[in-house]
């Protein structure tokens, strides 16, 4: 128990318990506190009250449920530098797992994501750390939309040799648009060629497209800056 010296006797006195102090003042104060007009007996007989304090808890609900009001956007502005990818990928990738966008067993897009920036780091910026590629992903309920853009030239989409013409079936690159377009839903480039942007829709397999004189089909796709 708290002590003090009482200065007026000389005498050494014992304090009040403080716990003690505290409950007395709160009971004073709660017993000088209007009583409410209502109690359980009018909770049970007036419906009104029940609607308007509502005590029902909700259950919690799942993340595909909330999809529909989902509009999300994350970016990367990335060095171009190829260590910095698998980080990219699999940050992405978790995010289009958690949110049902595809499944576990669904490597397509990232397959093509991982062509797209490699492409920007390698052929856009040429490797340069000193320039940097730009990833901005979007999702919501209808699926996912990449946009990647690097800081180099850009190219002509006519220039780009066709992978499937037999003199170059054996070389070890070159596909990367090919694998793009076929994966995609929507797939193009702006006028400069140096941002791709590309659609996937939810839980959408993409079939193969026929064989035409355009196996990339995206020289009819580009669009302005």
């Amino acid at each position: 128990m708290d002590k003090t010296w009482d200065q007026g006797s000389g005498n050494e006195s014992s304090l009040m318990d403080k716990g003690k102090v505290n409950s007395d003042f709160l009971n004073r104060h709660l017993e000088n506190l209007p009583r409410p007009e209502w109690n359980d007996a009018s909770i049970a007989s007036d419906p009104s009250f029940a609607e308007s304090h509502p005590t029902e808890r909700f259950p919690e609900m799942r993340v595909d449920e909330l999809l529909p009001f989902l509009h999300e956007r994350v970016a990367f502005t990335m060095p171009s530098e190829l260590r910095h990818l698998d980080g990219v990928l699999e940050y992405l990738n978790e995010r289009m797992l958690r949110l049902g966008l595809v499944t576990h067993d669904d490597s397509e897009v990232l397959i093509a994501l991982d062509e797209a920036i490699v492409n920007a780091i390698k052929h856009g910026n040429k490797c340069d750390s000193r320039k940097a590629v730009h990833i901005v992903a979007e999702f919501n309920a209808d699926g996912v939309r990449f946009t990647i853009a690097d800081e180099g030239a850009g190219f002509e989409l006519s220039s780009v040799p066709d992978p499937t013409q037999p003199c170059r079936l054996l070389e070890p690159t070159g596909r990367g648009l090919l694998l793009i377009n076929h994966i995609m839903d929507e797939v193009c480039f702006n006028q400069r060629g140096n941002q791709l942007e590309m659609f996937k829709r939810a839980g959408a397999k993409r079939p193969l497209r026929s064989q035409s004189s355009d196996p990339l089909n995206l020289h009819a796709e580009a669009t302005q800056d």
